[in-house]
């Protein structure tokens, strides 16, 4: 009897381990079907994104951003002051620079551009370097924004300092630049046509 039983209890734990298994290879099959179509659908998915951003870059890289501008100089100060900024209290020359600006993105900003960045430089030479650049002024047009910069009587927005005391009489030439953001393709640095020349003063003001 004792051995009828054993072999009774082991038909059924037999039994019990191939539905078991069968159970188990239905939900890993289940589990690769799931992460097959998955991936298949997220393959899909970055293939459709790729080609929609490669005909969105095709689409405008033949379309030039060039905002036009216009830029005033008011007037024109130079001054000889120590440099707080960099801690070594030296005394430099500081231009300040009054000015108008205009600009008008209204055509610039197509399908593919999400920015432009604007930037106004100051750019001389001296005896001691061939090209001086300065940032006076800056400003991240968004998309939605207002489209057009109209300011009067703006001051530098950035300190412009000389690395020595080669302002007075210096010849200043002030250009517009600007950065184009877009939403797929390249990042252009272009600059403006037009410029402005100015000579400075040929002695400080106090």
């Amino acid at each position: 009897v004792g051995s009828t039983l054993s072999s009774g209890s082991s038909g059924i734990n037999a039994e019990y381990g191939e539905t078991f298994q069968h159970y188990f290879k239905r939900i890993n099959l289940r589990m690769n079907n799931l992460t097959s179509r998955a991936n298949v659908i997220l393959a899909n998915s970055l293939s459709v994104l790729a080609i929609c951003a490669g005909l969105l870059f095709i689409t405008t890289i033949h379309i030039p951003v060039q905002p036009e501008f216009e830029i005033k100089i008011n007037k024109a100060e130079v001054r000889h002051q120590p440099d707080h900024m960099s801690g070594r209290r030296e005394y430099l020359d500081l231009a300040l620079i009054n000015y108008n600006l205009a600009v008008d993105m209204r055509e610039s900003f197509h399908w593919n551009v999400k920015m432009i960045f604007l930037y106004l430089v100051a750019e001389y030479t001296n005896e001691d370097n061939s090209v001086n650049q300065v940032v006076l002024w800056d400003k991240i047009v968004m998309r939605g924004d207002n489209p057009l910069v109209d300011v009067k009587n703006l001051r530098t927005k950035y300190s412009f300092f000389d690395d020595g005391s080669h302002l007075r009489g210096q010849v200043v030439r002030l250009s517009l630049h600007w950065n184009v953001v877009p939403n797929a393709g390249l990042l252009p640095n272009t600059r403006g046509s037009q410029f402005i020349s100015q000579v400075l003063p040929s002695s400080y003001t106090y």
